[in-house]
């Protein structure tokens, strides 16, 4: 690898010029590490969180290798979200300006004349999102014949929007002989499955001290009060949205209240623990072996000899009581040499115990921050969008418009009153969630033997010492 004072010196002048406009003195760890392998032609996977300089790392190399008098796509960028592909277009052409290197921003939700003005004028870059790019190469007004690099960043965003069957698609169209390299903050499982349809023998760039192959666990934690843990907990499931997971909680009455919250969410959730008969816990298993269910919750005993393959995350609601414990939890993931995600909700009490199971398994676990309500609903909107694309995209655009339009009234007439807005909102819970009316376990799931014990407390069944009471005082576990 070159000196890091010696990568962006070693670059065409055409190229330099525009780095040194964008007012890069040197290059950034991720672009020392990244632009001498992309340059030398191989296939990468790099980890690398949002803000690093990773737009820099792929996109210098790309400007480098183009060729400004051929007016045929010839790079590829995929990206999850408008504001990505704009932001990243703008940072090409800005690296490329002394070069005549054309760059053309392809996404939903705008017209077409602008994305078609700009593909016939012969963009040597395109940067989109997986929907709209399809839509185009669908129509035959867009071809990748001559695309030598595809770069698909934020990847494990992309993925997390549903956009996995699209980029199989876009797959088909690129040449198999090309340069491709893939940029995650995470490498879960999604992931790894996209780097083995569109990556050839990847070299692994991990932005981490000692991380030189992806990790199979990913860990992580969530600093959150005893309070907000229900709310935090379906913000990160929203936020991430897992293929299937295990939601570990300490006490059985914990794997009920859990499982009956998730569920009045709209979320696809079941609950094995000592409390069920054990038809009703051979019923829960069964689904989520068969990928039928999504979100399993259970204790650490009633979730002993579980062997699921292809779990994407185990969440801990409850923090785990030993350090033995926790890899227990984590080992229900990441089997089968498939990737996963590891995260746990710790409350402030709960802080000095987790540092120490940390020490005793010699794991580092990075902490991450709740996702913001603003991000959540942004992540939402996009997954209805690229679920409305997908079921669209067959349709000719005539009939397309005249569908869409015969609704608007109805649309307009809904927004008038606050139960219309209502009504829209169950509509888009409903299709974008793909959701299935859930009710709590019945009690005749309940073991028999059950009833000789004490009775539960009422409201829910919430456990002691929660810093609450029992019944969900103040309306927290009512929130919609």
């Amino acid at each position: 690898m070159s000196d890091s004072s010696e990568v962006f010196n070693e670059l065409p002048d055409t190229v330099l010029r525009g780095i040194r406009d964008l007012g890069w003195a040197d290059p950034m760890p991720v672009q020392a590490r990244v632009i001498p392998l992309m340059r030398s032609g191989k296939d990468l996977i790099v980890k690398a969180i949002t803000g690093s300089g990773k737009t820099g790392a792929f996109g210098i190399p790309i400007v480098c290798e183009l060729d400004p008098d051929l007016a045929k796509c010839q790079a590829l960028v995929m990206a999850p979200t408008r504001e990505l592909a704009n932001q990243v277009c703008g940072e090409l052409e800005a690296l490329g300006q002394h070069k005549g290197i054309r760059c053309v921003p392809i996404y939903g939700g705008v017209g077409y004349a602008q994305q078609l003005e700009g593909i016939e004028a012969g963009a040597h870059v395109i940067v989109g999102t997986p929907g709209r790019v399809l839509d185009h190469l669908g129509s035959g007004r867009l071809d990748f014949d001559h695309v030598r690099t595809l770069v698909v960043d934020e990847a494990d965003e992309l993925l997390s929007l549903g956009f996995w069957p699209d980029m199989r698609e876009i797959n088909s169209y690129l040449p198999k002989s090309r340069q491709s390299c893939l940029f995650s903050a995470t490498i879960p499982e999604k992931v790894r499955s996209l780097s083995r349809v569109f990556l050839n023998d990847p070299e692994f760039v991990s932005m981490e001290d000692g991380h030189d192959s992806p990790q199979a666990i990913e860990h992580f934690f969530v600093v959150t009060t005893a309070q907000e843990k229900d709310a935090t907990l379906v913000r990160i499931l929203e936020d991430e949205d897992p293929e299937s997971a295990i939601i570990f909680c300490n006490t059985k009455d914990d794997v009920r209240f859990v499982t009956s919250y998730l569920q009045r969410r709209g979320f696809d959730a079941d609950q094995i623990s000592g409390d069920l008969s054990q038809s009703a816990r051979e019923a829960a298993m069964k689904r989520i072996k068969e990928g039928s269910l999504k979100f399993l919750v259970a204790t650490d005993v009633a979730a002993r000899g579980i062997d699921i393959s292809d779990l994407t995350h185990v969440f801990s609601y409850s923090a785990p009581q030993s350090p033995e414990v926790y890899v227990h939890r984590t080992g229900r993931t990441g089997r089968a040499g498939k990737a996963g995600v590891a995260i746990s909700l710790v409350s402030g009490l709960d802080i000095g115990n987790f540092r120490y199971l940390q020490q005793v398994n010699k794991i580092q676990i990075a902490e991450r921050a709740i996702p913001t309500e603003a991000s959540v609903l942004e992540k939402l909107r996009e997954r209805l969008t690229v679920k409305v694309e997908q079921e669209v995209r067959g349709m000719p655009e005539r009939d397309r418009k005249a569908m869409f339009e015969r609704f608007i009234p109805v649309v307009e007439g809904l927004m008038r009153s606050p139960e219309g807005m209502r009504d829209l909102a169950a509509i888009c819970s409903f299709y974008v969630q793909e959701h299935k009316p859930q009710t709590t376990v019945p009690p005749e799931a309940v073991d028999e033997s059950e009833q000789a014990r004490p009775s539960r407390p009422k409201g829910g069944g919430r456990p002691r010492g929660r810093g609450r009471s029992r019944g969900g005082s103040g309306g927290r576990s009512r929130r919609s």
